[in-house]
């Protein structure tokens, strides 16, 4: 069975690097320009994991995973930015599965996708 990763970024060279990034392996990746098209694909499609920007117009990252968490508790969430620490630490505060700082260490980061990837699968056989 094919994973969705969703993608939430306001960045479109980080949406395609994301998706580049993971172009040989079994993951279909959707993608979304700010928190607010996350929260409403999210609504409407299932998804393994997201993996979101914090610094985003219109909506955040961390409003983004605050309404994540309460309405989809179990979809596994990854934090990336490149901005203060701090937001990276109040992210992974809220229970989310990783943070990554930007620019991406692509290999550790491929890594740890398969990794939360793998365990969600094993949970739901």
């Amino acid at each position: 069975m094919i994973k969705q990763i969703l993608v939430v970024d306001d960045n479109l060279m980080m949406r395609k690097l994301i998706r580049n990034l993971f172009h040989k392996e079994n993951f279909e990746i959707k993608e979304a320009a700010n928190g607010i098209e996350g929260l409403e694909f999210v609504k409407g499609n299932p998804v393994d994991l997201i993996i979101t920007d914090l610094i985003m117009p219109k909506m955040e990252g961390i409003e983004l995973i605050m309404n994540l968490r309460r309405d989809f508790p179990d979809i596994k969430i990854f934090a990336i930015s490149g901005a203060q620490p701090y937001y990276l630490y109040l992210a992974k505060k809220l229970g989310i599965d990783g943070i990554f700082t930007k620019p991406l260490n692509q290999q550790v980061f491929l890594k740890a996708v398969k990794k939360v990837i793998h365990l969600s699968a094993n949970k739901s056989v």
